[in-house]
């Protein structure tokens, strides 16, 4: 099987590229967050991964697709007083699950 190598968020800083290291104080005494590059991607907020050659064609044809034409699958649903929903929004062009693509660009 055939890999190629892409980036994709961080795990360890979430994209962030600095994760906290404690707490300090500037010159006027007042206390600050002190952060550091991330130790898994070295302060690029990226990693690398493997995805197969499929993986990575479905990868750009998501990312060639405005998603302009959206619609939701699931519903609402009502359990023992309690209310919840499985609703999951999917582009009608490409088929992309737009909430799992939400999740793992947000920072």
């Amino acid at each position: 099987m055939t890999k190629v190598q892409i980036l994709t968020t961080c795990n360890g800083c979430n994209g962030k590229a600095y994760v906290p290291i404690g707490e300090a104080e500037d010159a006027n005494g007042l206390k600050y967050l002190r952060h550091a590059p991330c130790s898994m991607c070295e302060g690029s907020g990226q990693r690398p991964k493997w995805v197969s050659l499929e993986e990575f064609a479905a990868l750009l044809k998501e990312a060639e697709c405005p998603h302009e034409h959206t619609s939701f699958r699931g519903g609402f649903h009502f359990s023992a007083g309690e209310v919840w929903d499985d609703l999951t929004e999917i582009c009608t062009d490409c088929g992309a699950n737009l909430d799992k693509l939400a999740k793992e660009t947000t920072p």
